[in-house]
């Protein structure tokens, strides 16, 4: 490894909230909606293959860290959860993809 590299990879520091693989998965999903869109829990749930606890202590985390913002809501009877991607959530994940390039050597182009 050349020392311009190793000074790349040293530098670059991953955002741990982020980092966990199903908090990746989930943000992830999320940012690829557009901004002011939102996702059900149930569809979050089902298309990353979790449990409803694994998925709500999650997205607790991610919430408290102000990555994204929960909404409930009732459609008559039924109560509904709407899971959105903050600005700052967005941000937040930009530079944990830009920090996990340079972390890796990569330069790609934007």
């Amino acid at each position: 490894m050349s020392a311009d590299s190793s000074t790349a990879a040293e530098a670059a520091i991953l955002d741990e909230m982020i980092h966990q693989p199903t908090r990746l998965r989930i943000m992830t999903l999320l940012v690829s909606v557009p901004q002011l869109d939102h996702l059900a829990y149930g569809f979050i749930q089902q298309t990353l293959d979790l449990t409803g606890g694994n998925l709500t202590i999650h997205l607790r985390k991610l919430e408290a860290a102000g990555y994204l913002e929960i909404t409930k809501e009732f459609q008559g009877s039924k109560p509904r959860t709407w899971i959105q991607a903050t600005a700052t959530g967005r941000r937040a994940y930009a530079d944990y993809l830009s920090n996990l390039e340079k972390a890796l050597g990569l330069h790609i182009p934007k």
